[in-house]
């Protein structure tokens, strides 16, 4: 599974807890994982793997989304919401496992992910409509979760190269003409 952090939330977890009134042995038994584990998740000194969030949910009564806190869901977030790891998703998707990674990591959909077609429908089905029941969300929701992957890694871009050019300005001006005499040599 993934090592992505995803936000759960221990305190969301102890109140679905209270509201579904189950107890740790009722739920440590239909997750498949001990007690002290459930304790631990309980007490927020452990973070489930995805595949037991989804477990930890349905032990609760609710959805993995509920039981954790944040700000801008990415796509990493819908498919750990889903309890599934990359390779399943990219399974899912039909695509490569590198593919799914590099758009659940920059925001960019490939070619592979842009519109598929239907035989059964003859015709073209975009990218959100056939993607977004794999990812149990609306359209709306996997856009938004799409331009937020995009954002997030365009502020690290930037954070890294900012610490580059605090680390190395030398190096960081020699890669700024590389850059420019890259996009030279691409129009001509």
């Amino acid at each position: 599974m993934s090592e992505t952090p995803y936000g759960f939330d221990a305190a969301k977890l102890r109140v679905a807890r209270t509201a579904a009134g189950t107890s740790v042995a009722r739920i440590a038994r239909a997750t498949g994982v001990s007690e002290r584990a459930v304790s631990l998740y309980l007490a927020g000194t452990r973070t489930p793997r995805p595949e037991i969030l989804m477990q930890l949910a349905k032990a609760v009564g609710t959805d993995p989304a509920a039981l954790c806190t944040v700000e801008h869901e990415t796509l990493a977030h819908l498919r750990i919401f889903t309890g599934r790891s990359r390779s399943a998703m990219a399974r899912q998707l039909g695509m490569a496992e590198e593919t799914y990674r590099q758009m659940e990591t920059t925001g960019q959909r490939g070619r592979l992910a842009r519109s598929r077609y239907d035989d059964h429908e003859d015709r073209w089905i975009a990218w959100q409509e056939w993607a977004s029941p794999l990812f149990g969300v609306t359209a709306e929701r996997l856009d938004a979760a799409e331009q937020h992957t995009r954002e997030q890694h365009l502020a690290e871009r930037e954070r890294r190269w900012q610490r580059l050019r605090l680390a190395a300005p030398d190096r960081a001006v020699r890669i700024e003409d590389l850059g420019r005499a890259g996009r030279r040599l691409r129009r001509r």
